[in-house]
């Protein structure tokens, strides 16, 4: 099959499926994600590295990565392995089909609260910001046996003075402030960094005894909610 001539040692980029051509790197738009300009400088991006940074890790010209990013040439392969190398992904990686991450990762702008768009679960949630309390989803939706949740209890606040019991096990994380734990006739206090772990079926609360609001990070299997 024969070429068509290139317009210069390099080869254009073709628009993209759209039938619009990329978005340029450094015109205040996002590159196309699903080019391979894009996914350089969304990986770049994810490793805080500037262009001169990348450059000079992967061995090859700044300018070059600019005009990869802004969708004006096409890299070599042994360009955008270097580029790989220096990103520390595969060649594979700038090919494959852009995807979701198989729903594995849930950010913290996009975890949501838990009661939100369930069955009768307004009740639940206006008791809980109520008490001070707020439960958010952080492990994804998808998975089946295990839960976790990031909790946040204002100063003072608490689910009540009853414990809870239920099946599974569960553990969970201090990130902020200070977590009092029944566990039984136990009591545990949880500064940041510290953990604790125990079979549900025991009976169990917590409050924040901190000055602050506390975080944490509370994981159960099976599903609580």
């Amino acid at each position: 099959m024969p070429r068509a001539k290139a317009k210069s040692s390099q080869t254009i980029l073709a628009d993209s499926p759209s039938g619009r051509p990329p978005a340029r790197a450094g015109d205040g738009r996002q590159a196309d994600p699903s080019s391979i300009g894009g996914r350089v400088q969304a990986l770049r991006s994810e490793h805080r590295y500037s262009i001169r940074k990348l450059a000079e890790a992967a061995g090859v010209s700044a300018s070059l990565i600019s005009d990869v990013e802004r969708g004006k040439v096409e890299p070599s392969i042994s360009t955008l392995k270097r580029l790989a190398d220096a990103l520390g992904t595969t060649l594979t990686y700038f090919f494959t089909e852009p995807g979701d991450g198989n729903g594995r990762v849930v950010r913290a702008s996009e975890r949501v609260a838990l009661g939100e768009g369930r069955p009768g679960s307004s009740e639940a949630r206006a008791a809980m910001e109520t008490k001070g309390v707020r439960f958010e989803l952080a492990s994804p939706p998808a998975a089946e046996k295990i839960e976790a949740i990031y909790g946040r209890y204002d100063v003072g606040a608490s689910l009540g003075d009853e414990p809870v019991t239920h099946e599974g096990e569960e553990w969970g994380m201090v990130l902020r402030g200070r977590l009092k734990v029944w566990v039984g006739d136990e009591i545990y206090f949880l500064d940041p960094g510290d953990s604790i772990g125990f079979p549900s079926t025991i009976p169990h609360r917590l409050e924040n005894v901190a000055d602050e609001p506390t975080e944490y990070i509370w994981i159960d299997t099976p599903k609580s909610f």
